[in-house]
């Protein structure tokens, strides 16, 4: 009797949100005052959420759950360059990395999308030939 797909799947799912828990708890300061079964439904919602935007890996997961963490629900809709990022069709690697830049400049500045938008454009750009080995 072998073990179902579907079944290996979901273990390895809560055992990457285990993780992801355990870095987050570590990591953010005022994850921990909230209840575990919040910071649960958070992860699971920022897992859902980044897979429907191409984001499947723990780094995509993961990053895309802390722009949520650090920005809000809607921190998409400050951006139509990064909201046609995570729509479009790039190499995940490439959206991670453009996303990334955005939220840290955001964070940086949080009244000046236009500069974290100039700055998603510039490491596209850079991230060019990124493309050409996948």
């Amino acid at each position: 009797m072998g073990i179902r797909s579907d079944k290996i799947d979901e273990l390895a799912r809560a055992a990457f949100l285990a993780k992801l828990d355990a870095a987050f708890s570590r990591d953010l300061q005022d994850y921990v005052l909230i209840d575990q079964s919040e910071r649960h439904q958070f992860l699971y919602l920022a897992m859902a959420m980044a897979g429907a935007r191409g984001l499947v890996t723990e780094q995509g997961i993961a990053s895309y759950a802390l722009a949520l963490w650090y920005l809000g629900a809607d921190f998409e809709e400050k951006s139509d360059e990064l909201q046609a990022l995570l729509a479009g069709s790039l190499p995940e690697v490439r959206k991670v990395h453009a996303m990334n830049k955005w939220v840290e400049t955001l964070i940086g500045d949080p009244e000046n999308t236009a500069s974290a938008d100039k700055v998603l454009l510039q490491a596209l750009k850079l991230s060019a030939p990124w493309a050409r080995s996948h």
